[in-house]
This record gives C-alpha cells, sequence and structure tokens, in this order.
C-alpha cells in the first residue's frame, strides 16, 4: 500500500487471504497500502529468451494512434522500471498504441484521482485502492468500467484465487465490498514484515526471531546495546497503520478482521484486542525501540537508513524488496511477524492495489488489453527477477538461499499456505485513513489513551454504517 508506498488508503492509488497457486506463469498487485521506493536501480534485465506471452485481440476498436494514460504509485525504483519495461513491450506488440505512464505518491494520486476524472483530466488506467479507501466511492460515483466482459475474455477469475478477487469487487451499487462485479485487477502481492541486518544481527548474537515474545527481546538486547533496534519513518503517516496493524494480527482472529473489514456480523473497534495493540505501541515506543526523531522521518528516507547499517530492523512491505537487495546484497534478510504461542499471526498485506478502467476512457478493451499484460507470464517473469511479489504462490525455482528475496518468497508462501493474510485496517470506511493515522500520531506521541484511540476509531466506523443504513 504506495501502496503502495504504496499502499494504503482514500481515492487510489496496504483481500482476504490465501492467495492459492496460480498457473505458474500468471500473476497479479499495495500498498496498500504499501510502499513506492526511492532508488533509481538499473532497469531489469529478463532472460533474452523471454518474450511477452501472447493477448487476445479486442476486435471492437482500432490500435491506431492510442495513446493509454496510466497512473499508479510506481514512481521510482524496481516497480517503476518492471511498469515501464512492460509499457515499452506492450507499444512494440501493439503498434499505433503509446502508453503513457506517470507515477504519483500514494497520498497525492488518492487526493487527486476522483478530481481529475470529474474534471475530465483524468487517467484511462489507474490504480484503484481496495475497500472504502477509494474503490468504494469510486463505484458509486459511477467513475469505473465494470470488468465482467473483460473478465470473461481474459479468464482472471481463473487464474486467481475467489478470495483474492474478492478484494477487488463490490456489488454493482457500490454498497457491499467482497463480493459482486471485478473493478479492478492486481499485479502483485504484498507482505508487511521485518527486513534485518545479517552483520548487526550476529555482531550482537542474535538469532531471527520465532516468538512475539523473543522479537521483543531482541529489541531490548539491541537497545542495551546502544543499536537502534527498529527503522521507521511516519512522516508520511501510514507506516504507523503497517506497524499498529502487525502488533494487531498477533492479537485478533480472522472472523473479527474479516468482520470489520467486510463490515459482516456488527464488529466493534472498540474491543479489547484493538487497545491492547495500542497499549504495545505505546510501550515499544517508550521503550525507545524506534529510531529517534521517527515522526519526523519519510518512508523512502527511512530504508536507506536501514540500507546503510544505521538500524538492525526495518519494518517495511515488500515492495522495497528489490530495492534492498539491490543495496544491501546478500547482508538483508526478511522475516514475518512471529507469533504470540501457537497463535496464528494475521499479517498486514494481501494483494497490490488493483488496475481499474476508468469510465471516461476513448479506449477500454485496449486498456483491459493491457491489464492482462501486466498479469501476464511476462509479468510475473520481471517480477521474481527483479525481487518482487506477485500475487501467486512463488515457483520453488524462484527461492534462492541466502537473499532476502529468498526469504520473502518463502515467508510469503507459508502465509498463504496457512491462511494467514489479513487486511489494510484504511480500506473499513473512506475516512478511515485519515482517522486512523491521525489518532496514531497522538498515540505514539502519548497524547491518547489506548481506550480514546478505539473510541475515535470506532466513531468513524459507527458514522458510515450509520449513512449507508439511510
Amino acid at each position: 500500500m504506495p501502496k503502495r508506498q504504496p499502499r494504503l488508503t482514500s481515492i487510489c492509488l496496504s483481500l482476504i487471504c490465501f492467495l492459492l497457486l496460480i498457473s505458474c506463469g500468471q500473476q497479479t498487485t499495495g500498498p496498500s497500502l504499501g510502499g513506492t521506493p526511492a532508488a533509481s536501480p538499473s532497469s531489469p534485465s529478463p532472460s533474452a529468451s523471454a518474450q511477452p506471452s501472447p493477448s487476445p485481440t479486442s476486435g471492437s476498436q482500432s490500435q491506431k494512434n492510442i495513446k493509454l494514460v496510466v497512473w499508479d504509485t510506481a514512481t521510482s525504483g524496481v516497480q517503476k522500471e518492471i511498469i515501464e519495461t512492460l509499457a515499452r513491450e506492450f507499444e512494440k506488440d501493439n503498434p499505433g498504441v503509446q502508453i503513457e505512464h506517470e507515477g504519483y505518491p500514494f497520498d497525492e494520486l488518492q487526493k487527486t484521482l476522483q478530481r481529475a476524472i470529474t474534471s475530465g483530466k483524468g487517467p484511462d488506467i489507474a490504480q484503484i485502492n481496495n475497500g472504502e479507501s477509494s474503490m468504494g466511492p469510486l463505484v458509486r460515483a459511477k467513475l469505473l468500467i465494470p470488468l465482467t466482459k473483460y473478465d470473461k475474455q481474459y479468464g482472471w477469475s481463473k487464474k486467481f484465487a475467489p478470495a483474492l478477487l474478492a478484494r477487488n469487487m463490490y456489488t454493482e451499487d457500490g454498497k457491499t465490498f467482497g463480493k459482486g462485479v471485478l473493478w479492478g485487477v492486481s499485479q502483485t502481492g504484498e507482505l508487511v514484515g521485518f527486513y534485518y541486518n545479517k552483520k548487526i544481527f550476529q555482531q550482537n548474537g542474535i538469532q531471527v526471531p520465532k516468538t512475539f515474545d523473543e522479537l521483543e527481546q531482541v529489541m531490548q538486547t539491541l537497545k542495551d546495546k546502544g543499536v537502534t533496534p527498529l527503522i521507521f519513518g511516519n512522516l508520511d503517516k501510514w507506516q504507523a497503520i503497517h506497524l499498529y496493524g502487525e502488533i494487531l494480527g498477533t492479537m485478533t482472529n480472522r472472523e473479527y478482521l474479516d468482520g470489520l473489514i467486510y463490515r459482516q456480523g456488527n464488529k466493534s473497534w472498540d474491543t479489547p484486542q484493538i487497545k491492547q495493540a495500542a497499549a504495545k505501541l505505546q510501550e515499544w515506543e517508550s521503550k525507545g525501540y524506534f529510531i529517534k526523531n521517527y515522526a519526523a522521518l519519510h518512508s523512502d528516507d527511512a530504508w536507506k537508513l536501514f540500507a546503510a547499517g544505521k538500524g538492525a530492523m526495518l519494518l517495511q512491505g515488500s515492495w522495497l524488496t528489490g530495492d534492498i537487495q539491490k543495496a544491501m546484497g546478500s547482508n538483508a534478510g526478511f522475516f514475518a511477524m512471529p507469533p504470540r504461542g501457537n497463535k496464528t499471526v494475521l499479517h498486514v498485506g494481501g494483494v497490490g492495489i488493483p488496475y481499474g478502467i476508468i469510465k471516461t476512457t476513448k479506449y477500454p478493451d485496449v486498456a483491459a488489453k493491457f491489464i492482462n499484460f501486466l498479469v501476464s507470464d511476462r509479468a510475473v517473469q520481471l517480477l521474481l527477477e527483479n525481487g518482487q511479489l506477485p500475487a501467486i504462490k512463488v515457483p520453488q525455482s524462484y527461492i534462492k538461499p541466502n537473499t532476502v528475496s529468498g526469504d520473502l518468497y518463502k515467508a510469503w508462501n507459508k502465509v498463504n499456505d496457512e491462511n494467514a493474510l489479513g487486511h489494510y485496517l484504511d480500506w473499513a470506511t473512506p475516512t478511515f485513513y485519515d482517522t486512523l493515522t491521525a489518532h496514531l500520531q497522538l498515540l505514539l506521541a502519548h497524547k491518547e489513551s489506548p481506550d480514546q484511540f478505539a473510541k475515535a476509531l470506532e466513531a468513524d466506523y459507527s458514522k458510515f454504517l450509520q449513512q449507508e443504513q439511510k
């Protein structure tokens, strides 16, 4: 989620979970909430023999002098290189079509997309953040094209597990999330977890923690030895959602979390687990486990500090793996949030922000063809060769030992085998991103209690539910 940086929130831009095997070559994407990398690494270097997967020809639209404008959160780094490589290959395979790619920071994209569409200056294709953060409001405003026709043409429902597709679905009236009509297709998978510096771990006699208690012991040991345990930057706000969400994921269960996000079963945010996770976040802050001045540190700067060896761990999403691997090589590793005892952790993540077709486009058929190319065998190959995470179970042949991407792919497969993929919390209501980030800032600054925090979230949620019933 940017999202995704992705991924995370309101108008476009970190799913129930178990992404099952899809045919080995097909694939799908933040950040949500998730994270736009800031580095400018070299271009992807696919195998010379690889060719783009053939795409069905639409037939209903002439492919002459067509320009498709694509907005997403791939502003730099590996993600931008991949999308632009695919765009150039699509142009070559489809003479007369030009792809104009424009990457925006997550917050900027979500704030400007709907306004741009209604003013007639929007794109043809855009990343539409899941849930009530963006997709629901855009569906209700009739600003997206339903993908039912193209789903039948390209077979997306057969490629991806129903639980994955549900995160990109709404009923036609935009009132019910998780079922009905498909409005977007995701290119990547996303998993939030801990990147760690192997050299720092080895120098301090630390092993990768296997339980939540061990994780806390690791952070305390590092702190006692004068090493910054955890780097995260909250200047752009969404990082705290991931940190809080990971802690909450060790304390909650599938029925409760799904109920909140899909608005099923009269669930409330004013509950013990919400407050306990808030208290634990405050405890970590009080103990000095975070890098100094984290509130003034941008997420892009945070990961660069980690890559430079300024801290032992970085809490971030899978979208940064390619850049971290380029910057740190074999010195970087990755592990998912460890569990409390035998309890399954519901990890922050799911699928990347889906690509949807904007209602005002003149070329919906060609737009759908390009989206299909973004989830083709060729796209999966580029993602895996560059340390990115496709929304499929990763084939064993791509899991290289002693690499951060290999650690990520193993964690991803295990999380999906255990049906342990959670949600981005900001999907809950159209205003929940702003509410959640604002109150997490207050919580981290110790200007709000866990009880006040939970009541603020519930107030936003209840207000939206009441509006829905009118």
